[in-house]
């Protein structure tokens, strides 16, 4: 996910690929899902899905997220020792290390004992992103209510997939929203799931402007990264009303050939179009 701006811009250009949107209903809000996942939101971004297993919270309660997603979403730069299994996050002057199966963090060498321990699930290491945000320096915020663990900071989300293709690329005719966007915090996703067989996700996002949303309004944008694209949401699919409180249910499809890396969502709030 890490190339030059110039080559990766280009290479997009051919491999952008529009989410394909199905299923779109709204209204109010009715009986709670059985189940919440654990959602992460960095900055504007929620992270639903990230390879090869969405954040979770573990048996202390912290939540997991895995060491790839601290590089190509956060910026850190990582290495990884598999001799020793261990990690080291270096992002500004502080270099944090993580090792599989111990309870002991360090910072520029200075240790420190956690309550949990990283793991490996699926090849791949898993750390507690509230730890790596504190020793980072990074702010943060836990919102047991919602179950959303948030980072924000103005140096997260810089990557050159996000930064210079996401970002870059969204403001062109064919994806830029059509209306004139007047809020990035208009719904909140509460629960999805995800088809592995279809490659399709279905994603519950919910009001949370606290009044109702006219038709047209309502932009749900769901981002799919593969290993080398952005797949964009078609910036003229159906947007209907929706209710204050009501949930918002999109379903979105990777139209790629390769597997998906990371689902992003922003739930933004859209200029009412002329009527």
């Amino acid at each position: 996910m890490n190339m030059n701006r110039r080559i990766l811009t280009s290479l997009l250009m051919f491999l952008m690929v529009f989410v394909v949107y199905s299923g779109v209903n709204s209204g109010t809000a009715q009986a709670a899902p059985a189940k919440y996942p654990v959602l992460l939101k960095i900055n504007d971004y929620y992270v639903l899905y990230t390879t090869p297993k969405p954040p979770y919270v573990d048996a202390q309660n912290r939540m997991m997220i895995p060491l790839r997603s601290v590089s190509e979403l956060i910026g850190a730069k990582v290495s990884y020792d598999s001799k020793s299994k261990t990690a080291a996050i270096k992002m500004d002057d502080k270099t944090i290390t993580f090792t599989i199966g111990s309870k002991k963090v360090t910072t520029n060498g200075t240790a420190d004992q956690m309550d949990t321990v990283p793991v490996l699930n699926q090849n791949s290491m898993f750390i507690p992103i509230s730890v790596l945000a504190a020793h980072l320096g990074i702010q943060s915020n836990w919102d047991q209510t919602n179950h959303l663990y948030s980072l924000m900071g103005d140096n997260l989300m810089q990557t050159d997939i996000i930064k210079y293709t996401l970002e870059d690329m969204e403001g062109g005719a064919w994806t830029a929203p059509p209306e004139k966007i007047i809020s990035n915090d208009a719904f909140r996703p509460v629960s999805y799931t995800y088809d592995a067989s279809k490659g399709s996700f279905t994603i519950q996002a919910k009001n949370i402007t606290g009044a109702d949303v006219a038709k047209g309004a309502a932009d749900v944008a769901a981002y799919i990264l593969t290993d080398d694209s952005v797949q964009f949401p078609d910036r003229n699919r159906e947007r209907p009303a929706v209710k204050k409180d009501g949930v918002l249910e999109v379903t979105v499809k990777n139209g790629s050939s390769k597997s998906v890396d990371y689902l992003l969502i922003k739930g933004r709030l859209l200029d009412r179009p002329a009527s």
